[in-house]
């Protein structure tokens, strides 16, 4: 159990940014391995929020992050491949890794949100274009993250002896993380990532979809000759503890999204210490070592450090 990390996900929606870099910093105080935000230009929870609901960029509040915190690793879970070149998204990455000091983990997907593609003028090609699109995007990031001069031509993406310098600090590159619940990015994960981002909070998904996903994920990573323990595998929910079942029941109803009802909410890591503790070593058991999650109650005072007192502390 040793080798398990946590990580959490703040929401850039109605926090402003004083509010998200005081979470951070208590995250990094108290155990928390990562810190994450999510790559959205409006609120992805529409159900529950106005489109017109202040969003912070991703990018550019990673960067002020990683000049407010010191130790703690930190990326976009997931970056989405459509919103930005990706000549111009290595130059980004490279250059947040060097500012952070070879903090950055590089989360990265094909785009699911069509409602925000259409409003900034974004293509929304079909799943088997977006995950082609994304494969060549890596192939150029890869490129210029360890190539002086690199050259690429591909079906939607080009550079010609595009230079990224200063190139990242970690060696060879920063660790690509991928965000997939679906087949076809489950198996393409499973020959791109170094870590399979297994998300389960918009959806939230029980423990028997994921082995589901992730006999997917080996069986492909069998097919092409890599070793499947080769992919570290992270999940992504909501955590609520609760003193005692009553507790838990008044934390619930004050806090749980009016679209997700309560047998979905309760996939989450939800429950009393030794119900989650539990439902995390489940989790564990079938090769989850990383688990970035995201608090419904993290405007209560001392939210990160009771989680971490009483969970992170038992791993």
């Amino acid at each position: 159990m040793g080798n398990v990390r946590f990580g959490v996900n703040t929401p850039q929606q109605s926090f402003g940014y004083e509010r998200i870099r005081d979470a951070w910093r208590e995250a990094e105080s108290c155990g928390f391995e990562s810190a994450w935000l999510a790559d959205h230009f409006v609120p992805y929870d529409l159900a529950e929020r106005p489109i017109t609901e202040p969003v912070l960029e991703c990018w550019v509040t990673l960067s002020a992050l990683a000049r407010d915190t010191k130790t703690i690793r930190l990326g976009p879970l997931v970056s989405c491949n459509s919103y930005r070149p990706p000549a111009l998204l290595a130059k980004m990455a490279a250059s947040l890794d060097v500012i952070s000091g070879g903090r950055l983990n590089f989360g990265i997907g094909a785009g699911w949100m069509r409602l925000e593609h259409e409003a900034y003028g974004f293509l929304f090609p079909n799943t088997s274009e977006r995950i082609t699109r994304l494969g060549e995007a890596l192939d150029i990031v890869n490129k210029m993250w360890t190539e002086e001069k690199p050259t690429y031509k591909g079906s939607y993406y080009k550079i010609v002896e595009a230079v990224d310098n200063p190139k990242p600090v970690q060696k060879p590159h920063p660790p690509v993380y991928i965000g997939a619940t679906h087949e076809k990015m489950i198996r393409f994960a499973a020959q791109r990532a170094d870590v399979w981002n297994f998300p389960s909070d918009v959806n939230p998904c029980t423990i028997a979809d994921y082995k589901d996903r992730a006999t997917i994920l080996e069986k492909r990573c069998k097919e092409i000759g890599r070793d499947p323990k080769s992919v570290r595998r992270s999940w992504l929910g909501i955590a609520l503890l609760g003193k005692n079942k009553g507790d838990l029941e008044e934390r619930m109803l004050r806090l749980k999204p009016k679209s997700m009802d309560r047998e979905l909410f309760l996939r989450g890591l939800v429950g009393t210490t030794d119900e989650v503790i539990q439902r995390i070593r489940e989790y564990v058991d079938v090769g989850v070592t990383e688990f970035t999650l995201i608090f419904p109650d993290l405007n209560r005072e001392g939210c990160l450090r009771e989680f971490s007192d009483k969970v992170i502390g038992k791993f």
